[in-house]
């Protein structure tokens, strides 16, 4: 019986604050979707960052007959030029910070470059002389890659020096800047949900006073008094939480998935589908903590003992 009158009070108030509540309910599934939204980025930014660190940071380039580099003045790298790349990666003053290299010859290279570009005529022109040696190096400590880099950069016999971290850092540094962003607009937002909701409950509770004073004076608890109002925002709270889920399985399916990861590959991108199965609880828990702790604080001051 009290169940079902808590249910039907809570409902009832649903329905005649229902303008309110539909601002509740927007407010808090924008506020949500960017918590949302921040959360995957920020997980995207360390996935990407340890896929980075582990493999191949930098590669050296040797030059090739096609090389346009003042460095390759000369043609293609001679074998004593590149004897002296592999004799400076094992010595004392880069050994240290290198974990392991990766050297690729030129039928290696040329293998590369038609798994590439396979499917072009083109591809079939190039042999395996008009490849560059190159090397492919895994540091220690990603922060030496600058140090690495500036030892070749600009050698005899070297066309270019690649540093994967450098060209990606633009990209994780919009991540970041994007995750802050988010961040800061999902705070604003939900301190706009959180007076909402306290509104919407502040406006249930002067609707209904009178019925409020009766029940007390007949004894009524304050919990049972509380109820019927926290659930109101509660419910308000979980609906927003579960439209701001669904606006991020959205942007998966069609920004993640449809364009983001076709664009830079599959490797790189690493949100899915199934990272809902955990940001999901994440919002609909947050959404009805911040709404009953906004109820509660309203309800105090109409039901104090």
């Amino acid at each position: 019986m009290r169940l079902r009158y808590i249910l039907k009070e809570s409902f009832g108030g649903l329905r005649r604050n229902i303008t309110m509540v539909i601002s509740v309910v927007i407010v808090t599934a924008v506020s949500l979707t960017f918590v949302g939204a921040a959360l995957l980025m920020q997980k995207q930014i360390l996935a990407l960052q340890d896929i980075l660190v582990k493999n191949s940071q930098i590669s050296v380039y040797m030059c090739s007959p096609h090389s346009t580099a003042t460095s390759c003045a000369g043609g293609a790298a001679t074998e004593a030029q590149i004897d002296d790349v592999r004799e400076a990666l094992k010595g004392d003053i880069l050994g240290p910070y290198i974990a392991s290299v990766e050297e690729r010859s030129q039928e290696e290279a040329l293998e590369v470059y038609r798994a590439q570009f396979g499917g072009e005529s083109f591809a079939q022109d190039f042999t395996a002389e008009d490849m560059p040696v190159s090397f492919h190096i895994t540091l220690v400590d990603a922060d030496r890659s600058s140090a690495v880099v500036d030892f070749f950069q600009g050698r005899d016999g070297i066309d270019d020096v690649s540093d994967l971290l450098a060209v990606y850092a633009p990209f994780i540094k919009i991540l970041n800047q994007s995750t802050v962003f988010a961040i800061s607009l999902a705070v604003v937002m939900l301190v706009a949900a959180v007076l909402l909701v306290a509104t919407t409950i502040r406006m249930s509770v002067a609707n209904r006073r009178k019925e409020i004073a009766i029940m007390r004076l007949v004894g009524a608890s304050n919990i049972f008094i509380r109820l019927p109002f926290l659930l109101e925002g509660a419910v308000a709270a979980l609906i927003g939480g579960a439209l701001a889920t669904g606006v991020l399985s959205l942007a998966i399916k069609y920004l993640v998935e449809g364009w983001l990861e076709p664009a830079l590959g599959a490797d790189l991108i690493r949100m899915s589908m199934s990272d809902l199965l955990w940001v999901g609880p994440i919002l609909l828990g947050l959404g009805a903590i911040l709404a009953i702790g906004s109820s509660v604080v309203s309800l105090n001051r109409y039901l104090k003992v």
